[in-house]
């Protein structure tokens, strides 16, 4: 059985592919499309959050908001700019797909120019540790679990309690009968984006707290949301969750007992699992 201190480890995993999960679920259930660059939006909002701390001396509550604000605006601009244009009649899906592929080496490129190539860490934002008897918890990592439940807290209000989310699950539903109630489908694509965008930095900024900032950093925690995405099933929010949970835990406790060859067996069980229900955890099966 794997120490207490693995569990934890595991479940601030959980934390980052849960959010990271959600947002790319949400865009894919309006927009009808994959943002394979959503890991590098997470890579810009790890780094807005360290200058934030590091060189504005913005506090780190504050600065996650700042990140989740301005590369959810990049976003945006990005589904106006590119993404827009690329599901108009006479492009395939093939096209936003290499377009989104071809953003990840352009952010990567900006953020290795702007910010070069070294790892930078925040300096101890929460020093010492919550003794909990049989295992200790650095309060770092404490904050990355707490707010992420803040941040999913605020998602299921936002989209159940506010007219902007009910435009949103309408549109998920039903597009077509959403604009004829007079919903903006064009423009909830739009907020959607960003609101997938600002997920991802908030979690680039929270993973900060525990683990070095750099312009590769986004590769990993794309593949692995993904597979979140695919286990808990495509469209499903709540699969995006439990699937973010079942694979930062999983990969955190089989790492532990295997070392090297985790990624061969998650990877594995990741399509034993698919292949007893190819729709997902959650996901609604084909008709």
């Amino acid at each position: 059985m794997p120490p207490a201190g693995i569990w934890v480890d595991g479940l601030v995993q959980s934390c980052i592919y849960v959010t990271m999960a959600f947002g790319m679920v949400l865009v894919f259930s309006i927009l009808g499309i994959l943002n394979w660059a959503h890991g590098q939006f997470y890579m810009l909002g790890g780094f807005v959050v360290y200058y934030a701390v590091t060189a504005a001396g913005i506090p780190f509550p504050l600065s996650l908001l700042v990140s989740g604000l301005v590369v959810g605006g990049l976003g945006m601009v990005v589904e106006r700019v590119v993404i827009e244009r690329l599901t108009a009649p006479g492009y395939g899906l093939l096209s936003v797909t290499a377009a989104t592929n071809a953003l990840i080496f352009f952010f990567e490129g900006f953020a290795g120019l702007a910010f070069g190539l070294m790892n930078k860490g925040m300096a101890t934002e929460l020093p010492g540790l919550l003794d909990l008897g049989p295992v200790s918890i650095s309060y770092q990592k404490v904050a990355v679990i707490i707010f992420t439940l803040v941040i999913m807290i605020a998602m299921y209000v936002v989209l159940n309690r506010t007219k902007v989310g009910k435009a949103i699950r309408a549109t998920s539903q039903e597009p077509n009968a959403a604009s004829l109630y007079g919903v903006n489908v064009r423009w909830v694509q739009v907020i959607v984006m960003g609101i997938g965008c600002a997920l991802a930095a908030m979690a680039g900024g929270l993973i900060g707290l525990v683990q070095s900032i750099n312009p590769f950093m986004g590769r990993i925690p794309m593949i692995m949301s993904l597979l979140a995405v695919v286990i808990g099933g495509l469209g499903s929010l709540t699969g995006a969750i439990v699937g973010g949970i079942m694979l930062g835990l999983l990969n955190s406790v089989i790492a532990y007992q295997i070392s090297y060859y985790s990624e061969v067996a998650l990877f594995m069980l990741v399509i034993l699992i698919l292949l007893i229900r190819p729709q997902g955890l959650f996901g609604a099966a084909p008709k």
